[in-house]
């Protein structure tokens, strides 16, 4: 969602025309789930998808149309009603979805405006929050819409009318920022003064860091393909001739690091993932030896190689194992290339990141 909240910052303060939609419930099967967003240009561009492209010819017209008239609209698919409408047959989704269309113009309110540039701070900030907007009151539309942006330290900007609207979505997007589950993002509903109000409790997760040491060309597919599944990459070496900026332009960063330094200027904050493969024995070495000596909380540890010299290389640094190392990484989908290999390390620390066994989804039975 990084990319989307601040592509529409840009296109907000450009003044250019265009719609963000937003899933606002789920109901049963379906391809993304709540908090999911696309934005659509003026032109049908779009960026992110909410159905893998089922929906997003309709949702562009309903964009067109909401921006005429200036006001933002639920607008409901279903098996049985409107889906039935896009292709005559429905999506085979067997779910029904509640999708927000907002025009961009009604985030160049002034509130509106600044809760945005708000977003994009702490987005850029890499932290955690949560965007509460109010949806409807008894069933209606609430117009123009009411949001507030909850930090996980408590801190929060905006507000609603009702105070006990107000303090009861406040707890639930705390409550929801503690919760370090797959997917944070919800609907609520409350009960206040004989009405009800719906809402969409929207966290913000900070994209997975990965940290690469190793430069080498078989580098380039997995910095290509992680930066292509949302992770942002720094990719690290000591060799100043291999961090080149035409080799890795996916990259986040491109820092030069002797390995005895590691991670130097390389932040191990908030548990990024860590791959070796400098395809340098002494090097890998040092590197781990500075991880096993610092501990830092990691979310992957992937080594490449063979599982015996791994083995050799914690030997020698006193160690039997590491918790958290995987060696050799990747997944087991039959690797050879470089392109493969990558594949299957970025696979495996997907999976890793999001407590997942990396199975056979066709074999899953829940």
């Amino acid at each position: 969602m990084r990319d989307i909240w601040l592509e529409l910052k840009r296109l907000v303060e450009r003044g250019e025309q265009g719609a963000l939609v937003t899933v606002v419930r789920t109901e049963g099967s379906a391809y993304q789930r709540e908090g999911t967003k696309m934005l659509f240009q003026a032109s049908g561009e779009g960026v992110g998808t909410i159905s893998g492209g089922c929906l997003e010819a309709d949702l562009y017209a309903h964009c067109r149309s909401r921006t005429r008239v200036g006001e933002a609209q639920v607008v409901t698919y279903s098996p049985d009603g409107m889906m039935d409408t896009v292709f005559g047959v429905g999506t085979g989704c067997l779910g029904t979805l509640d999708v927000l269309v907002e025009p961009l113009a009604t985030w160049r309110a002034g509130d509106e405006r600044s809760l945005l540039r708000e977003i994009a701070g702490r987005i850029e900030r890499r932290t955690r929050f949560a965007v509460v907007t109010l949806l409807r009151a008894d069933g209606r539309l609430v117009i123009p819409l009411q949001r507030i942006v909850v930090g996980a330290g408590g801190d929060r900007v905006g507000g609603f009318s009702d105070s006990s609207v107000h303090a009861a979505l406040v707890d639930t997007a705390t409550k929801a920022l503690e919760e370090h589950v797959r997917r944070p993002s919800r609907p609520v509903a409350i009960d206040s003064e004989g009405r009800r109000y719906e809402a969409l409790v929207d966290v913000y997760v900070p994209p997975l860091r990965l940290v690469v040491f190793g430069g080498g060309e078989d580098a380039r597919p997995l910095v290509a393909i992680a930066e292509r599944s949302g992770i942002e990459v720094t990719l690290a070496d000591w060799r100043r001739e291999l961090l080149d900026r035409g080799r890795f332009p996916e990259a986040s960063d491109l820092v030069e690091l002797r390995p005895e330094e590691f991670p130097g200027r390389v932040s191990l904050a908030d548990a990024p993932a860590v791959v070796l493969m400098s395809h340098h024995y002494e090097a890998d070495r040092a590197v781990l030896g500075r991880i096993l000596k610092l501990a830092p909380r990691l979310a992957y540890l992937g080594i490449l190689g063979p599982r015996a010299r791994t083995e050799r290389l914690l030997a020698e640094l006193g160690a039997s194992r590491h918790p958290l190392a995987r060696t050799p990484a990747g997944l087991d989908i039959g690797a050879d290339t470089p392109g493969e290999i990558a594949l299957s390390i970025v696979a495996e620390i997907l999976a890793a990141w999001k407590g997942r066994p990396g199975g056979v989804l066709s074999e899953r039975r829940a």
